[in-house]
């Protein structure tokens, strides 16, 4: 076989795998928004408030 032959079945057998793993927990549903509740700076919050309230109006 020719060396470009070998590098097709390599990439198809890694592409096959790839396919066939499972999704990392971190990206996939186990994924609960654990920063969802994480502290915000007072600032950041009080710009938040305002660029809202401007967009409600």
């Amino acid at each position: 076989m020719k060396k470009t032959d070998l590098e097709k079945l390599n990439g198809l057998k890694i592409r096959g795998r790839m396919k066939n793993s499972d999704t990392p927990d971190r990206f996939a549903k186990a994924s609960s928004g654990a920063h969802a509740d994480a502290a915000v700076n007072p600032l950041v919050a009080k710009l938040l408030k305002k660029g809202l309230a401007g967009k409600q109006s």
